[in-house]
C-alpha cells in the first residue's frame, strides 16, 4: 500500500493529521486550478477551501475506483462550475493592478524590457481569451495546456468520454486561435 493510500485510510478513520498531509499534497494544485477558472485570488481561495471541505465530508465515500487526484480534481471542477452557474465571474487581468514596476539589472540572455512588456501583454490577452471561453472549454484548456494533465486524466476528472475531451480541446484551441487572430 502506497503512502497516499495509507493516508486516505487513516483520514477515513478520523486521523486529522493524515488528512492535513493529503491536503498539503494537493493544496497548491487545486488553488491554481480554481484561480485559472476564476482569475480571482479571493474566489480561488474560497473555492479551494470549499473543495477541501467537500473532500473531507466525502472521504468515506471515496471508493478508490479512480486515482485520489482525479477524485479531488472532479470535486474542484464541479465546485467551479457551480460557481459559474451561481454568478458569472469576469476579471480581466492576471496580475494585480497595484503591482509596482521594478528596476532590474538584466544579465545576458534576459529579455529586454520591451520584450518583457510584449510578453506580459500577450499573456494578458491569452488569459482574457481563455476567460471568454465556455466553462467546458476553459476547463479542458486549463487542465491540458496549463496544468499538463493527460487526456485520460481529464476524461476521468470531468466524467466524460475521451473523444469528448479531445473534441473540447480541439474546439477550445480553435476558438482561442480565432480570438487571437491578428492580435498577436
Amino acid at each position: 500500500m502506497d503512502k497516499e493510500s495509507q493516508l486516505i485510510k487513516r483520514a477515513r478513520n478520523g486521523d486529522i493529521s493524515a488528512f492535513e498531509e493529503l491536503i498539503a499534497e494537493y493544496e497548491k494544485k487545486i488553488y491554481n486550478y480554481c484561480f485559472r477558472m476564476t482569475n480571482n485570488r479571493e474566489d480561488a481561495e474560497d473555492l479551494a477551501q470549499e473543495v477541501f471541505i467537500k473532500v473531507y465530508r466525502g472521504l468515506k465515500s471515496f471508493k478508490g475506483d479512480s486515482q485520489f487526484s482525479t477524485w479531488i480534481y472532479r470535486i474542484a471542477y464541479n465546485t467551479c462550475v457551480d460557481k459559474f452557474r451561481r454568478k458569472k465571474v469576469r476579471v480581466l487581468s492576471m496580475t494585480p493592478a497595484n503591482e509596482e514596476e521594478k528596476e532590474l539589472d538584466l544579465p545576458d540572455g534576459e529579455p529586454l524590457p520591451e520584450e518583457k512588456v510584449l510578453q506580459a501583454e500577450k499573456k494578458k490577452l491569452i488569459q482574457e481569451c481563455i476567460e471568454s471561453l465556455k466553462p467546458e472549454y476553459k476547463t479542458v484548456i486549463i487542465l491540458r495546456d496549463i496544468q499538463d494533465h493527460t487526456y485520460e486524466s481529464i476524461a476521468d476528472i470531468l466524467g466524460i468520454p475521451l473523444g469528448t475531451v479531445k473534441s473540447h480541446i480541439s474546439r477550445a484551441r480553435a476558438a482561442l486561435r480565432e480570438a487571437l487572430d491578428g492580435k498577436i
